[in-house]
């Protein structure tokens, strides 16, 4: 039976492939776009201080009296071009042969063909060419809270930002015996240094599921778990550890020897550099780091915060910025489509495209600190 891709695409609606872009959003368990969440935005140009307005209590005034100001509006200097990530993804040989097995059998059964064909093709756009866009920011996310700027380069083409994080919300990195696996650990000094930090305003201490493993098993440190909660499969795990009274071993009375860490260990694939038939994984959260970040309980208003249908948006200290793209005739959003190549009408190919990046806003809301890892 003919497997006849190009007529399959062509009796989907026109915009398919871009409704399904803008559909496909990052899972619940990619923890850094709950920090960062992804909103459509009608520009290309990333702007942080587009415009806060931070709201002031109303002042007294007399009678016949001019109104007294209100309102501060802070403008950020962070002014920046949203990256261009793109992809083609062909759909391989092997694949096309089991959908034409898969035709077979439907139409032997007396079955609708076409319409199977186009939610393979569809799955495919979602899983395989649309899915490592969505990797990717979460990645970038990464770089820019745990690091406080981005340096990739990619294809000879660099993206260089720097969040302004002030330099005392990093830690000195420890080495030696200071390591959270060491022999004299340093892990509670810079638990409650982050806490310093962060005013005691703090949302979350992420870290990757090596480095919580690390702490948890260095008897130094002294933690017993009292809770753990585990979900995505295995890659997000909630972990809240108390201290022990070495001089007793009761637990601490000191509620400050308490911490809850997040392990995160989502991951995305990249094509291994010395081998380009092979992929390798990448960590979203890098090993050896504490990240934590505040709470926002700023109650501002800030212009395209209603393009967001994030819950988290209320509680996120920055964004991300997903631009519109001129593939898209310059609508705000992702941009994909699925066609035959003219030269080769038997396959069918992906491609996508983000202009995006990730926007901290509340830079003093991020602190870090770091350990030699075994």
């Amino acid at each position: 039976m003919e497997l006849n891709l190009a007529a399959a695409l062509a009796s989907l609606p026109a915009d398919t492939a871009f409704r399904i872009a803008n559909e496909t959003r990052p899972p619940g368990d990619y923890l850094f776009n709950t920090i960062l969440p992804e909103r459509n935005m009608p520009s290309y140009h990333v702007d942080a201080g587009a415009m806060t307005i931070r709201a002031t209590m109303a002042g007294l005034v007399g009678m016949d009296s001019p109104y007294p100001p209100g309102g501060m509006v802070n403008i950020s200097t962070f002014l920046e071009q949203t990256a261009k990530i793109a992809n083609e993804v062909p759909l391989s040989e092997a694949v096309l042969r089991q959908m034409q097995e898969f035709m077979i059998q439907l139409a032997l059964s007396n079955q609708p063909t076409v319409e199977a064909v186009q939610r393979q093709l569809l799955n495919f756009l979602d899983k395989v060419v649309i899915q490592p866009h969505i990797d990717r920011m979460e990645w970038l996310r990464g770089q820019a809270l745990v690091t406080g700027h981005l340096s990739w380069v990619f294809n000879l083409k660099t993206l260089d930002v720097d969040y302004g994080i002030p330099g005392d919300n990093f830690l000195t990195n420890r080495t030696g015996t200071d390591a959270y696996g060491g022999s004299a650990s340093k892990f509670w000094s810079d638990v409650r240094a982050l806490r310093r930090l962060l005013n005691n305003n703090v949302r979350a201490i992420i870290t990757h599921g090596t480095t919580a493993d690390v702490i948890r098993d260095n008897t130094v440190n002294g933690l017993v778990t009292v809770n753990e909660t585990t979900t995505a499969g295995g890659r997000v795990r909630t972990l809240t550890f108390r201290k022990l009274n070495t001089t007793n071993g009761q637990f601490s009375a000191d509620v400050g020897d308490t911490v809850t860490l997040v392990a995160y260990d989502g991951e995305g694939e990249v094509l291994d550099p010395s081998d380009l038939s092979k992929t390798i994984k990448v960590p979203f959260m890098k090993a050896g780091k504490l990240l934590a970040v505040g709470n926002n309980t700023g109650t501002g208003f800030r212009v395209g915060d209603g393009a967001t249908d994030n819950p988290d948006a209320d509680t996120a200290i920055g964004y991300t910025h997903i631009a519109p793209t001129i593939e898209g005739g310059g609508r705000s959003g992702r941009w994909s489509n699925l066609f035959t190549p003219e030269h080769e009408p038997w396959s069918v190919r992906g491609r996508a495209v983000t202009n995006g990046l990730p926007v901290i806003q509340n830079e003093t809301l991020v602190a870090v600190a770091s350990t030699d890892m075994p």
